[in-house]
């Protein structure tokens, strides 16, 4: 059986409005619902904020997973990982992220996007070098819960 980790994306709201933080928390429980069974759900909000991209990298060299499956801040965070197989929600990605990027990387990293501008972006950056890019044009809010059977079925497929 493959080890994976399931980062989701953080609550990063200030000021939250009661509303804000009960959709966030309907999301969470509904996200990690569906990835049942595929791998363990990482409690990303106890993480230290200010310290982020590190603790996440941190559980990731000690669990030594065979796959990381991540979204939105928890993506960018790993965005950067080489050596891992990966799959990554709505990550922003910069030029930077695309420098010395290993074939190794190039072809055990998927990236998930959703249609906002911001994503966009990020996709047209992250596909000039990743040959597994999806932009998902009818999402603006893409989800892990929205490409569940997808993550099924490439964890499925790898050996």
């Amino acid at each position: 059986m493959k080890k994976v980790l399931i980062f989701p994306a953080p609550f990063l709201i200030k000021n939250p409005t009661t509303d804000q933080q009960n959709d966030y928390l309907f999301s969470l429980l509904m996200e990690e619902m569906a990835m049942e069974g595929i791998g363990d759900f990482i409690e990303v909000n106890a993480l230290n904020k200010s310290n982020y991209y590190e603790d996440v990298r941190k559980i990731i060299a000690e669990r030594k997973p065979d796959w990381v499956i991540a979204a939105g801040e928890s993506a960018t965070a790993c965005i950067g990982l080489h050596g891992i197989k990966k799959m990554l929600v709505n990550p922003i990605v910069t030029f930077d992220d695309l420098n010395n990027v290993s074939e190794y990387a190039r072809m055990h990293t998927y990236g998930f996007f959703g249609a906002l501008p911001e994503q966009e972006k990020s996709y047209e950056l992250f596909q000039a070098v990743y040959p597994n890019a999806s932009w998902f044009v009818n999402a603006p809010n893409l989800q892990l819960i929205d490409i569940k059977d997808i993550i099924r079925g490439i964890i499925n497929s790898m050996i």
